[in-house]
């Protein structure tokens, strides 16, 4: 029997929170942990995207899930979850996986 090599490893696909300039502030001021959230768009923006560049380099990608916050706080709610940063990790990937099938 043999076994794979390290480099054939299943790749995987992230979810990623993309959210948007225009709302942005909006979205931070209702989270249950602003704090964790760059102050700034723009300061999120460099992040997500070396992020993004990050997993490329291990095989890996993200798919953006652009952010809707109506979305998120019912999906929040019908779980009861808290708006943070578990759930947006959740709720990008199971939004990753409606969109992938």
């Amino acid at each position: 029997m043999s076994q794979s090599a390290p480099d054939e490893r299943k790749r995987r696909i992230l979810g990623f929170c993309w959210f948007r300039r225009e709302t942005y502030d909006q979205a931070r001021s209702v989270m249950s942990d602003p704090e964790v959230l760059f102050e700034s768009f723009d300061e999120w923006l460099t992040a997500a995207r070396k992020i993004e560049r990050d997993v490329a380099t291990t095989g890996d990608k993200v798919v953006r899930i652009r952010f809707d916050l109506p979305g998120f706080l019912l999906w929040c709610a019908s779980r009861g979850r808290m708006p943070d940063e578990q759930a947006r990790a959740g709720w990008a990937a199971e939004e990753a996986r409606k969109r992938l099938g």
